[in-house]
């Protein structure tokens, strides 16, 4: 009886681990060949089925979340290559088109890949048009006349063109020295200029 008992509390001991996600917990099997036997058995074959099943499951929530991380890094990478549209003109000539408000996030990144493009496509003249910035502040305007300079140190020349009437009179009240930095009105106008200065040069 008292034998009876221990097994017993065996079983109650190994449902208890199974109820807080605990399937290790296998009984032990006793040697006698009776009825309860078959409980015991019965309980320690669920429990092996449910730590495999829970073994799969947790290895397909894992594939699951590895596909969702790469999916999250390909979305992110074209949201940036579409926050950074960055045009070969024709050959020697880039063109950054930029639309929207610029932050020092973006502003990093557009760095980042207008000095690589010049690099890579051995660009002579960089064009970096703003007529659809919404908001020109001292910082933005930091921010592309930096990248100007870059440019220019890469041995590329630089134009910033889209300076519409009341982008060059924020500059002017907020005191932006833009000197160094070659700047027009129009993307046309710097399109036309380095293709003038490219025909020159090939001469």
């Amino acid at each position: 009886m008292n034998e009876l008992k221990q097994r017993i509390e065996n079983v109650v001991a190994a449902l208890t681990q199974a109820a807080t996600g605990n399937f290790e917990h296998q009984i032990t099997i006793s040697n006698e060949d009776d009825s309860f036997l078959e409980i015991e058995v019965g309980l320690n074959v669920l429990l092996d089925d449910l730590a495999r099943a829970r073994k799969i499951n947790e290895e397909q929530v894992g594939e699951i979340e590895r596909k969702n991380q790469e999916i999250a890094e390909r979305t992110a990478i074209a949201l940036r290559e579409l926050a950074t549209p960055i045009i070969s003109v024709w050959d020697g000539v880039l063109a950054l088109p930029v639309i929207g408000s610029v932050d020092t996030e973006r502003s990093a990144d557009m760095m980042d890949a207008l000095l690589g493009r010049v690099v890579a496509d051995q660009a002579s003249h960089v064009i970096i048009d703003i007529t659809g910035v919404s908001v020109l502040d001292t910082r933005t305007a930091d921010h592309f006349l930096r990248m100007a300079k870059a440019v220019r140190l890469l041995g590329a020349e630089c134009y910033l063109t889209g300076i519409s009437p009341a982008i060059a009179q924020t500059m002017a009240e907020l005191g932006i020295d833009a000197s160094s930095t070659r700047t027009m009105r129009r993307l046309s106008d710097a399109l036309k200029l380095a293709q003038r200065e490219i025909a020159t040069r090939a001469v």
